[in-house]
């Protein structure tokens, strides 16, 4: 049985007419909005197949993504287990990629929407206030962690640490962490550094991470200090970074949105995957996900080249991504650092250092290195145990 549309038997109609004589070439032609030739072809095409002939084409024929009744059944049940809690997007990649179920995303849409197992909704609009990206790569890095239950109650709680660059949307670096510790931001930031090099300016937060939130003592007020730096401050200062605070989440847009990609989609590959260790999941991250995701997501800066400023020689990223606190040298030429104490030994150029003060670094490895003046001086660990008074000392001793 042939179901025309009121359209498709308006064209019939008038065709008829041109057949039957009752009307001109000329005038079917401006009726149907089409070119006299147009008109001589449809009407050959009418007297030779009939009413079908005003049938597009493309209206019985099948499209090179049409889904079989099979297709659906698989992709709802895909839907359901193995890429359960996937975007519609997100999923259409894996079906195409990984099942080789060639489809588009309205496709799998509709098929589901069929089902009932997705449900359409409408987002409410929100006012933004927008601005207006960096024009270069490396001209700004939003920095930001993401406190997430990543593993889905697989494995550890994980808070996952990363940039965003402002200007391409481009992760140039990531890592999961146990903690959201001063030490955890600093080796995502050195790793950043040493693979695309120092930014111009770094975008973050008013975590205690990035700015110590205390009120300023008499010595930062008597050099003028707006406020006292973090490690992470330091070092960044130290590398010439200007650092900006965001005085909302909001603010940093760019990446916590892409912290929220990240949250749908990273989470249901690690799923997928039945990854559940912190290992399994750095893995997987830096290995797998992170290259796909920036060559989809990420975009070109407006302008060409980066802004990023190459380390200089010489310079050892060690002694900066570090935990750096003074200490005096005591009467028998030792510090304590974390109630461990270190006996600095004589070098060629000075035989004591006593009251001397001196730097110590914590590098990320957790080894201590220990400075006065720019140098490095020779030190060894020892089991020092400091008395309190004489009375202590001489329990301690008739004991």
């Amino acid at each position: 049985m042939l179901i025309l549309t009121m359209k498709e038997v308006n064209r019939y109609k008038v065709i008829s007419e041109v057949i039957k004589g009752y009307l001109k070439v000329e005038e079917a032609a401006k009726s149907l909005n089409r070119s006299q030739r147009q008109v001589y072809r449809i009407k050959a095409a009418v007297l030779k197949e009939g009413a079908k002939a005003v049938i597009h084409k493309n209206k019985v024929k099948r499209g090179p993504r049409w889904l079989t009744d099979k297709v659906k059944a698989k992709i709802e049940h895909l839907y359901q287990t193995k890429y359960q809690g996937f975007n519609i997007t997100h999923m259409t990649e894996f079906l195409n990629e990984e099942e080789k179920i060639k489809t588009s995303r309205e496709s799998v849409r509709q098929a589901l929407i069929e089902a009932g197992l997705y449900a359409k909704w409408k987002k409410h609009p929100k006012h933004r206030s927008w601005r207006e990206p960096r024009l270069r790569e490396g001209q700004m890095l939003q920095f930001d962690t993401s406190d997430h239950d990543w593993l889905e109650g697989r494995g550890p709680k994980l808070n996952l640490i990363g940039g965003v660059d402002d200007a391409t949307s481009n992760c140039p670096g990531a890592r999961f962490a146990l903690a959201d510790s001063c030490i955890e931001n600093m080796r995502v930031l050195k790793r950043i550094v040493e693979t695309k090099g120092i930014p111009l300016s770094f975008y973050c937060d008013k975590d205690s991470n990035f700015k110590v939130n205390r009120a300023k003592d008499i010595q930062h007020e008597l050099e003028g200090k707006d406020y006292v730096l973090s490690q992470i401050g330091r070092a960044l200062e130290e590398l010439g970074v200007e650092i900006i605070y965001a005085n909302s989440a909001q603010a940093k847009g760019r990446v916590e949105r892409a912290w929220g990609t990240f949250q749908d989609r990273l989470c249901s590959e690690l799923r997928l995957h039945k990854i559940s260790t912190h290992h399994g999941a750095n893995h997987y991250l830096l290995e797998e996900f992170l290259p796909k995701h920036n060559r989809k997501f990420a975009h070109p800066a407006k302008e060409p080249g980066s802004a990023y400023r190459p380390v200089p020689k010489g310079l050892n990223l060690n002694n900066i991504f570090c935990i750096k606190e003074e200490r005096t040298v005591a009467p028998d030429n030792t510090i304590s650092y974390k109630a461990r104490y270190y006996q600095i030994l004589a070098d060629e150029y000075r035989i004591s250092f006593v009251k001397a003060k001196i730097m110590v670094h914590e590098w990320l490895d957790g080894s201590i290195h220990i400075f006065y003046k720019g140098k490095e001086l020779k030190n060894k660990p020892i089991p020092k145990i400091r008395h309190r008074n004489k009375e202590t000392a001489l329990l301690t001793a008739n004991y």
